[in-house]
C-alpha cells in the first residue's frame, strides 16, 4: 500500500516553472503555443535544455534527457516542472532519476500518458501529490477551456478538497461511497510497469485509468494482465476516463462501459465511468497520491479530505 502524499508548496501566476522533456520528441509549433499559453496564465517558463533536441525516438539521448531535467530539477526557484510530451520514452531513463535531488526540492510535478511511472515513483519515494494534468506542447498548445484552466490552476494552488464529476457506475459501492488514495494514470504504462521495480502497490487505492487509440482487444487485455498481476485484488475503488476513440475488429465503435464491466466482472469493489480527464478534451487535473472518496449518492470523485 502507497500512503497518501502531502501536497507540494503552492504555485501560481508570477511563478518561473520548469518545461522539461523526458519522453518522445517535441514538435516546435506546438511547444511555443504551449509556451505562450503558460505565459497568458501568468507563469514565466524555463526550459530544459533538450526540448528541441532529437535522438532517434526520443527527446535527446538518455543522458542528454536525464542531464536536461535533472539541471531543472536544481533549480530552487522553479514552483513546478510540466513536461512537453508524453509518447514514449520516459521508462528508458527512470532508473537513472536523481531521487535525492528531487527530495531536496519539493515542488508540483504535471503530466500524464508517458509521464506515469514517473508520477507515481514521486508519490512513492518523496511521499509528495503529484498532478496528472496537462502537457506543455499538448493541451496547453491546442488551448485549456475555462473548466480546464481552472482545473490546473487550483491544482497548482493546492485547492483542495476539490470535486469532479463522473458519469455513471458501472458497479455501485455497497455502502454509498469508496475511500482511499488516488493512484493511477495511463493504463498502457501501468501495465508496462508490471514485473519491474517501478510497479505500483495499488492496495486500498482508488484507481483511476485512461489510455487512447487502443482498439478493444488491446483494452482488455491489458485490463486483464493487471487482473491477473493481483495488483488489483484489494483495491478500494476504480474510476475510469477517456478513452478515446476506438472501433472493433468489425468497425463497430467499441462499447467502453460493456467492455470494462465485463473484463472486470470478477472482483466486487466499486467501479465508475466517465470521469473527464486524459488525452482526450476536457483533460481535468487530477492529483496523485491524494486522499480521495467516490461518493455514490452524488456521483463524484472528491479529492482531498472532505
Amino acid at each position: 500500500m502507497i500512503p497518501p502524499a502531502k501536497l507540494p508548496p503552492p504555485a501560481g501566476p508570477g511563478d518561473r516553472v520548469g518545461v522539461a522533456a523526458l519522453s518522445g520528441p517535441v514538435d516546435p509549433e506546438r511547444l511555443a503555443r504551449g509556451l505562450e499559453a503558460l505565459r497568458r496564465l501568468g507563469f514565466e517558463p524555463v526550459l530544459a535544455d533538450n526540448l528541441l533536441s532529437r535522438h532517434g525516438l526520443f527527446a535527446g539521448s538518455g543522458a542528454e534527457r536525464l542531464a536536461a531535467f535533472h539541471r531543472l530539477a536544481a533549480d530552487p526557484a522553479l514552483r513546478a516542472i510540466l513536461f512537453a510530451r508524453g509518447g514514449y520514452g520516459l521508462m528508458r531513463v527512470l532508473p537513472g532519476i536523481d531521487w535525492d535531488l528531487l527530495r531536496r526540492h519539493p515542488r508540483a510535478y504535471v503530466g500524464y500518458s508517458d509521464l506515469t511511472p514517473l508520477l507515481l515513483e514521486i508519490v512513492r519515494r518523496l511521499g509528495l501529490v503529484t498532478f496528472h494534468g496537462p502537457l506543455v506542447a499538448a493541451d496547453l498548445a491546442r488551448g485549456l477551456s475555462r473548466e480546464e484552466e481552472d482545473s490546473f490552476l487550483g491544482a497548482l494552488a493546492g485547492r483542495y478538497p476539490a470535486a469532479q464529476p463522473f458519469t455513471r457506475w458501472l458497479r455501485e459501492p455497497a455502502g454509498g461511497e469508496a475511500r482511499g488514495t488516488l493512484l493511477g494514470g495511463c493504463l498502457s504504462l501501468l501495465t508496462a510497469t508490471l514485473g519491474t521495480p517501478f510497479a505500483p502497490d495499488l492496495e486500498r487505492a482508488i484507481v483511476f485509468w485512461e489510455d487512447v487509440n487502443e482498439p478493444p482487444y488491446k483494452l482488455d487485455r491489458m485490463l486483464t494482465h493487471l487482473g491477473l498481476s493481483g495488483n488489483l485484488k484489494n483495491i478500494a475503488g476504480m474510476i475510469v476516463g477517456h478513452l478515446g476513440e476506438s472501433q472493433d475488429p468489425d468497425g463497430e465503435p467499441a462499447d467502453w462501459p460493456a467492455l470494462i464491466a465485463d473484463g472486470l466482472a470478477g472482483f466486487s469493489w466499486p467501479l465508475a465511468w466517465g470521469l473527464e480527464s486524459g488525452h482526450v478534451a476536457p483533460n481535468r487535473t487530477l492529483p496523485v497520491g491524494l486522499p480521495a472518496r467516490l461518493d455514490g449518492e452524488a456521483r463524484r470523485l472528491v479529492l482531498g479530505d472532505d
